[in-house]
């Protein structure tokens, strides 16, 4: 991920989140649960890319970046970005493009975390009622889901079946549960990638 202005062109410094260090992942979780408008939900983040520049391109768009920054204790890079607010439609276009980037090969959150997420998901109930109520269980498949024990079992069950076939939005939506049912589990898998 890296946001570059056109000051900073010229010097050829930019600045940058490392997405191999978690940045990427604090700086979306960030982005999604701020309370200034435009909001942006979890299934949102899909295409990056594209969120931010039909929704964050007004003129609070810098403002946001900036504060999201500051937040995740990116506060050099906010700084950074703050000198460059001259430029925020080259920075805007250079942020859409390196996500594109960087997003394509990435692997999901919940692939990275299979083995911790099937070690540690203990409020499991109300998440397969999450994805049955979005359409990632059919009836019969959350009926088997919940007679199997224990919790890591039916963790497994997800991964080898509606999580495989259901692919990338399927994987969304157990995400997006996660986050609701098992808060602080997401938090500190995302923390402990920094």
């Amino acid at each position: 991920l890296e946001f570059t202005s056109r000051k900073h062109q010229q010097d050829e410094t930019s600045l940058s989140l490392r997405t191999a260090g978690g940045d990427l992942d604090k700086f979306l979780l960030k982005l999604q649960d701020s309370s200034e408008e435009p909001r942006i939900r979890a299934a949102e983040v899909e295409d990056i890319a594209m969120l931010l520049v039909s929704r964050c391109t007004g003129p609070g768009a810098l403002h946001r970046t900036i504060t999201t920054l500051r937040h995740i204790g990116c506060n050099e890079e906010a700084q950074e970005l703050g000198e460059g607010a001259d430029a925020v439609p080259v920075l805007i276009l250079s942020l859409s493009l390196s996500l594109s980037l960087s997003l394509s090969s990435d692997e999901h959150f919940v692939d990275r975390h299979r083995k911790q997420l099937t070690d540690r998901v203990s409020n499991i109930n109300p998440v397969l009622d999450e994805l049955l109520d979005s359409g990632v269980l059919s009836s019969e498949q959350y009926s088997t889901v919940r007679a199997i024990r224990p919790t890591q079992e039916q963790m497994r069950f997800l991964y080898e079946g509606p999580l495989k076939s259901g692919g990338k939005r399927s994987k969304d939506q157990l995400l997006s549960a996660l986050e609701d049912q098992e808060k602080y589990l997401i938090e500190d898998l995302r923390e402990g990638q920094s």
